[in-house]
């Protein structure tokens, strides 16, 4: 990385000893190296992940600049256009290896090198549901199997069929009169290919001022991480989840704001069936992470880490 910063931007990029903070959480020591650098006067600390995801890291990036009053460049292999924009539009410092350069306190040298050609910005709502089946499964289908076991139509299951070959996750194999969709990648592998476009599943959020019978939705958001790792629940209300068109229409109906102050209970509205998809009575891990994205509890940020590493993600 050294020499290719060098080479392009026709400058020393000279190494200076670095020293992780006491202050430094584990998920920060454990998760990232670090390197110190000082380009054409400016000093850097570069970054680079066990485990890229985009999400993550802007969060995490926050922390360690707060932690070492040093601007951070993020350092990956390899990057996607959507990525790319991303960072960019963002303006987060990143270089990939022999291929780009962003450093917007310094200088700019972009390439247009890429491992994966995106036809596709975000899954819609029922890609991300096959995705996730066969994700779980592990399975070949076809797309009358798809619109069988997820309830949707020909149509639907037909569209999320191509979004899935067309964004470069999965093959179609050909077996005598059936196309069935393969996936390209397994495992951890799979979801990094496919995290440029996953999406938030929690279009809404209804609030209830007492307890419903929310027995038949799976249960969701902190209340599910809870019963998922290590997490006390002690400071969440209880929390479900429900396709959007499915919401009940419960007369108990209170404003968010009147929820903060006198609790109750959450129902989320989903974009699409959490209960295809649950097992154990709670929503599926990677819509549950998803669903949380926004979260910065260091509390919830540990535990989420700890379930995004179940899945090698």
């Amino acid at each position: 990385m050294q020499n290719y910063i060098n080479q392009t931007l026709g400058c020393k990029a000279e190494f200076a000893d670095f020293t992780t903070p006491k202050s430094f959480p584990m998920y920060l020591k454990s998760g990232y190296s670090y390197a110190k650098y000082c380009i054409a006067g400016q000093t850097a600390l570069f970054v680079t992940p066990a485990d890229f995801n985009l999400s993550s890291y802007k969060k995490h990036r926050t922390k360690i600049e707060a932690l070492t009053s040093l601007k951070t460049v993020l350092c990956i292999d390899s990057i996607t256009p959507y990525q790319r924009k991303a960072l960019i539009e963002e303006h987060i410092p990143f270089v990939v290896k022999n291929s780009q350069i962003y450093l917007p306190f310094l200088a700019i040298c972009l390439s247009e090198k890429y491992n994966q050609k995106a036809d596709i910005e975000k899954f819609s709502p029922i890609t991300q549901l096959v995705f996730l089946y066969i994700f779980y499964n592990n399975v070949q289908m076809t797309a009358t199997e798809i619109s069988e076991k997820l309830h949707c139509t020909i149509m639907s299951a037909s569209r999320a069929y191509k979004a899935l070959t067309d964004c470069g996750l999965f093959d179609c194999e050909q077996k005598g009169r059936n196309k069935y969709i393969t996936p390209r990648f397994y495992g951890g592998a799979l979801l990094k290919a496919a995290e440029p476009y996953l999406i938030n599943p929690v279009e809404k959020i209804r609030y209830f001022k007492y307890e419903q019978e929310f027995d038949h939705y799976p249960i969701a958001g902190i209340s599910a991480l809870a019963q998922k790792t290590m997490l006390s629940n002690s400071d969440h209300d209880q929390c479900y989840a429900a396709l959007k068109k499915h919401c009940p229409d419960f007369t108990s109906v209170i404003t968010k704001a009147e929820y903060l102050l006198i609790g109750g209970t959450k129902l989320e509205l989903w974009s699409y069936d959490p209960c295809v998809l649950t097992k154990d009575q709670t929503v599926d891990d990677i819509s549950l992470l998803l669903s949380l994205d926004d979260e910065t509890d260091e509390r919830i940020l540990s535990e989420l880490e700890k379930l995004r590493r179940k899945h090698q993600w």
